[in-house]
């Protein structure tokens, strides 16, 4: 063992810069495969299906994203008329994309005691936002924006307090939250709000009050309704298939390793075929020397493995820092378990591509190299 050690590395040592481009090379395929994996690893948490719930949201007919609807402030009202029985509590959330300290974030403004009740909001750190400017975080929009309890958030020109972190179990979107009033005192109430909330006895049939105001003309005119976990979802989901392709790229990405190992043996083969094609003729175990190939094969992607990682986790860290949108808080990291399987993946690869690469070690010719 000590033995094929010393001769690896006097090897590698004499093709020092041909050694030192593989390791580059094979090092970019696995800051791809890293970097894929965490994105992969970040949708999947993204696209988690929303927890069923007993309510409804009222939104505008024809608008994608919730910022672009209008509700009428009268329509809450026509809502508890058409179902009274089934309807518990209706009101108002304010919702905005906005630019914030460089970063885009979610602002929305909802009664205070339904933050907690209605919301899925659990406070982590702090208090809830209860005076004027005053706001709450969620974890993502703290972490990225570097804000503790106490700092100033500067929000449509007005600077809020943070006051509290929450989290918010439906969804990964980076978002700040207030107080309904704060949220008409700042955004002002030309235009209502953007989404008319419906909180149902526990014994309703969301679907059953669902059709019955969708059968009144003064909502099905202007508005839709949708069950809360059904609309979440498909918010939440809108990259969905970004995950399978994700995927896929994972698995090419570490098969490029195949192809890199396989070209420097290959090369490494071509230029001492005349050493090995005198091996043959005097017996030399050819099995010895597919093995001092794999353990070279080994160095090789060990050296290219941990170079990939380290710049991943670089690259990961700076963008966790510098990324300018938070609108979905894509928490990237480098996982134990992915770097694990990444790893064993490329060795695997790798020997595949010493194997191929050596299949035709007992046709060489000692005079010509060739078969």
């Amino acid at each position: 063992m000590l033995a094929l050690g010393y001769f690896t590395f006097r090897d590698l040592l004499h093709d020092r810069w041909r050694s030192l481009l593989t390791i580059l090379t094979l090092a970019a395929v696995v800051v791809g495969y890293l970097l894929l994996a965490s994105l992969a690893q970040a949708m999947v948490s993204l696209s988690k299906r929303a927890p069923i719930t007993n309510n409804l949201l009222i939104i505008e007919a024809d608008t994608i994203d919730p910022m672009d609807s209008v509700v009428d402030d009268a329509i809450l009202q026509t809502a508890m008329e058409i179902a009274p029985a089934e309807i518990r509590l209706a009101f108002p959330i304010i919702f905005r994309h906005l630019t914030i300290e460089g970063h885009i974030m979610q602002v929305r403004a909802v009664a205070l005691d339904e933050m907690s009740a209605s919301q899925a909001l659990t406070l982590v750190q702090g208090r809830w936002p209860e005076g004027p400017q005053e706001v709450a975080a969620s974890e993502g929009a703290a972490q990225l924006g570097s804000w503790k309890i106490g700092s100033m958030v500067n929000i449509y020109g007005t600077n809020f307090l943070l006051t509290g972190v929450v989290h918010n179990e439906e969804n990964a979107f980076g978002s700040l939250w207030m107080t309904y009033p704060e949220g008409q005192r700042l955004f002002g109430t030309p235009h209502g709000f953007q989404v008319g909330y419906l909180s149902l006895e526990p014994s309703a049939n969301p679907a059953s009050v669902r059709a019955k105001l969708l059968a009144d003309p003064r909502i099905s005119d202007h508005y839709s309704v949708f069950l809360e976990h059904v609309y979440t979802d498909s918010y939440n989901q809108s990259s969905s298939n970004l995950v399978i392709l994700s995927g896929l790229m994972l698995l090419v990405s570490l098969l490029a390793v195949t192809f890199g190992i396989y070209n420097a043996t290959s090369l490494g083969l071509a230029e001492r075929s005349l050493e090995i094609g005198l091996l043959n003729i005097i017996g030399f175990p050819l099995n010895k020397l597919r093995i001092f190939l794999c353990a070279r094969a080994l160095v090789l992607t060990l050296a290219a493995y941990s170079l990939g990682w380290l710049i991943s986790l670089v690259f990961i860290d700076h963008q966790r820092l510098r990324a300018s949108v938070a609108l979905v808080f894509l928490a990237l990291r480098l996982n134990l378990f992915s770097s694990l399987l990444g790893l064993g993946l490329a060795i695997i690869f790798a020997l595949l591509g010493v194997l191929l690469a050596s299949s035709r070690l007992a046709a060489l010719n000692p005079l010509t190299g060739r078969d």
